[in-house]
């Protein structure tokens, strides 16, 4: 980096929307934060502002928060009063209103306190940078820089760093480190210019799709599926995003942006259509106040989501647009494939592909260099800020550059310099081989990775063989003498060749390497047991083969434990199930912070029984110290299994007992793989040896006693069905260590046993298979 600094205190100036989340994503970070805003005129009060931000984003969903006790970390106070608390900040991120004029005169205020090491930041969707810090002195502007957070910071995965021309680079470089390792953010850095990257492309594709909507081409509902993950846009496509960012922001940001852009060829995109004014104008300013281009209203026990007439602005029933030319479309699994057979069909649905399309690669290809000088960071960007899957770029990749430039000039268009000079100089892909086409210099060039210092099995496949592999699971050579299990199935189930692919690389380890990791690259780390799979095989009616499946489903799950060499499971998002009990007999879990885990087989009739059941049980009863009770504890594994209940961050997943306080979590996806490996290797230095099995304390008949009252009344009050109590009830039996006498020490084989008794117990009772039947059909629980 080139610089000796450490951020440890975060001061952020402005609690409304952003400054108040901002600052909850600091803490989640560890970090300590200070947050200010203006006095309050309650004399009682000085700091309400900003203390009723904190109070209200505790009530926000998505939660930005890892846990709601994180709030009282937040030191709150006001401009007033409190402005000394900025003396020892380490990094001042100002976040108020954004008017260049008073974020200025916030800017002298900063200078007159601010440590000379201090790094200040100011916050803005578009304002000028350079011009917001030109009052301040020269030491001032080398440590100063824009950070454009992307709303709700906690979750989107977009950070732009934007440094002027007086920023020092090795602040530059800092920040970006500190941001991408810290906070998690993949950072892209970027030119001061109007809107920098995301949203001067994002703003500029919302606006170029209006009129297809307004002057009658599609409705919103048929536009937003045609912009979709259809296409390579997000799930939320392009209404359904403008609804959440908020109408009139998207208006505010695009009438920002004229005054800004006179010699843009398209500056007139961004004067959006008198109709999307008018919803403003009539309050239909998208979520935040219940009317967008979407309603949601409740009809009975159902809602449902009515969709904006773009000319009475009044609500209808949405209608499904069926062609066949999309039923055909919906064969082809790659993405960048789907989009261009769709550009390129001869249909009312092809021409408004090809025009959308045609409209976003013309304009991403004409801000290079303007915006910047990579087309990789704007599709990075995109994809980062809009949750696009699909970059512009990435796009002309995908509907092939000459076939693109063919249709341009036969329709009498202007092909960008940008184009002409790479098909000049021999090139017709932005990307190949891990290469990125570079402009400046006129050829391919290594992609950046997302994060410094990035290891993904993607990069591990391109290098080496794997040392076994099938359809559901391969086994890598990671390096020294770590060993990579990677899921390939679909959604990540476990199903049967998968558990049986993890026990043989366990032998394999076992002789050719010191240490295993388990992890991936998809979106979520394990859905849980394959129940396709686990009817197949129940309706086969070989029942030895639903025996055989539970066995070694357990059996190789619990392995991970007593194996000689250290295991690191590395999750993310949606742990569910078995691939919570994954981690819960690995010897170490590196989480992503975004870890939705728990153990929800009650919900389609289960009970974790791969070990699950019996590892919260002695996690309960390890917590105990001295003569305390131990009922209490071993109700809350019972709670977190028996309600299925799931994390929303990795904090809660320790509070869940799912992660130990000795694991590890990490902020940065892009960074999992290779902390676990760190970690592995840690252990593999110090001389790991396997845990010696150890017996745990039952209560028997006094804890079951205790179970049964707490579902009796949970029952009573229809809190839970009828079915429900029956597999809780046999989760109970497991829990308690069955139907003892007396409390007693009991082997964990003991209790394994009973995990597999009361699971295929379930398995053989018509409700279960109803309900897994009901899980596969619909994707949700059913509640008989």
């Amino acid at each position: 980096m080139g610089i000796n600094k450490r951020i440890r205190k975060v001061a952020v100036l402005g609690s409304g929307v952003m400054g108040s989340q901002i600052a909850a994503h600091c803490v989640n970070a560890g970090l300590q934060v200070v947050l200010l805003d203006l006095k309050s005129d309650d004399p009682n009060r000085p700091d309400k502002i900003a203390e009723e931000s904190i109070r209200k984003i505790l009530k926000t969903k998505p939660v930005p928060f890892g846990l709601p006790e994180f709030a009282s970390r937040i030191t709150t106070g006001n401009f007033e009063d409190d402005f000394d608390l900025l003396k020892d900040a380490d990094w001042i991120c100002e976040v108020i209103i954004e008017r260049m004029d008073i974020k200025k005169e916030m800017m002298s205020k900063i200078e007159a306190v601010r440590s000379k090491s201090a790094i200040v930041s100011s916050n803005t969707s578009g304002l000028p940078i350079t011009e917001i810090g030109e009052g301040c002195s020269e030491d001032f502007k080398k440590n100063f820089i824009g950070t454009h957070f992307f709303n709700p910071p906690r979750y989107m995965k977009l950070l732009e760093v934007i440094p002027t021309k007086h920023t020092a680079p090795e602040i530059s470089g800092f920040m970006h480190e500190f941001c991408e390792r810290v906070l998690g953010k993949g950072v892209v850095l970027c030119k001061d210019t109007p809107n920098f990257i995301a949203n001067r492309i994002g703003i500029f594709s919302i606006g170029s799709m209006l009129p297809h909507f307004f002057d009658g081409g599609f409705r919103a509902e048929e536009i937003d599926l045609l912009t979709g993950t259809l296409t390579g846009y997000s799930k939320a496509a392009t209404f359904r995003t403008a609804d959440m960012a908020g109408l009139d922001v998207t208006l505010h940001v695009a009438n920002n942006i004229i005054p800004s852009i006179p010699k843009d060829e398209k500056k007139e995109v961004f004067d959006l259509h008198s109709q999307f004014k008018k919803m403003v104008a009539s309050g239909k300013t998208g979520n935040k106040s219940g009317e967008g281009f979407y309603k949601k209203v409740q009809k009975g026990r159902k809602r449902e989501f009515l969709v904006i007439n773009p000319q009475t602005l009044e609500y209808e029933s949405q209608q499904v647009l069926e062609d066949p030319t999309l039923a055909e479309a919906g064969k082809i699994r790659n993405t960048g494939e789907r989009l261009k057979f769709l550009a390129f069909s001869e249909t009312k649905i092809g021409r408004f592909i090809w025009e959308t399309q045609r409209e976003l690669l013309l304009y991403a290809a004409h801000r290079i260099p303007e915006i910047s000088d990579s087309p990789q960071d704007v599709d990075r960007a995109m994809k980062w800020g809009f949750n696009w899957e699909l970059g512009p770029f990435e796009r002309w990749d995908a509907l092939g550059m000459d076939a693109v430039i063919k249709r341009m000039e036969a329709e009498g268009l202007e092909v960008p310099a940008l184009i002409k000079e790479m098909k000049a100089s021999g090139f017709d892909t932005f990307y190949k081989d891990g290469m990125v086409y570079d402009p400046a210099s006129k050829s391919y060039k290594k992609a950046s990775p997302s994060a410094v210092g990035e290891l993904k099995a993607v990069g591990i496949r391109k290098e080496k063989a794997p040392v076994f592999e099938n359809a559901s699971a391969a086994l890598y050579d990671m390096g020294d003498e770590v060993a990579l299990f990677e899921f390939k199935t679909k959604n990540a189930t476990l199903g049967f060749e998968l558990v049986q692919s993890l026990e043989k690389s366990l032998d394999i380890v076992s002789s050719e390497f010191q240490g295993l990791v388990i992890g991936h690259d998809g979106d979520n780390f394990a859905y849980g047991a394959n129940l396709m799979e686990a009817l197949q095989a129940h309706e086969s009616g070989d029942w030895q083969k639903v025996v055989d499946a539970v066995t070694g489903f357990q059996r190789t799950a619990v392995k991970l434990r007593y194996v000689p060499f250290p295991v690191v499971a590395a999750p993310f998002g949606r742990t569910l199930g078995g691939g919570t009990e994954f981690c819960l007999y690995s010897d170490k879990v590196v989480a992503h912070h975004e870890l939705y885990m728990g153990l929800v087989e009650v919900g389609v009739g289960l009970i974790p029984a791969g070990g699950g059941t019996t590892e919260l049980l002695k996690r309960a009863m390890a917590k105990l110290e001295g003569g305390a009770d131990p009922l209490p504890f071993i109700r809350e594994a019972f709670k977190t299994m028996g309600m299925a209940v799931v994390s929303d961050s990795a904090h809660k997943a320790q509070e869940l007992g799912f992660l130990k306080d000795s694991d590890v979590i990490v902020m940065n996806r892009d960074l999992l793989l290779k902390t676990a490996k760190q970690e592995a290797m840690a252990l593999i230095r110090s001389g790991y040896q396997p845990p010696a099995k150890t017996s745990v304390k039952v209560l028997g008949q006094t804890a079951l006693a205790a179970m049964k009252l707490m579902l009796y009344v949970m029952h009573e009050s229809r809190f839970i069905t009828d079915y429900d109590k029956v597999v809780v009830e046999r989760l109970a039996f497991v829990l308690s260590g069955g139907d003892l006498s007396e409390p007693q020490e009991v082997s964990e084989d003991y209790l394994l046993k009973l995990e597999r008794e009361a699971i295929l117990e379930c398995l053989k009772d018509k409700r279960t298979l109803a309900r897994m039947e009901h899980m596969l059909k619909t994707g949700k629980p059913l509640r008989n």
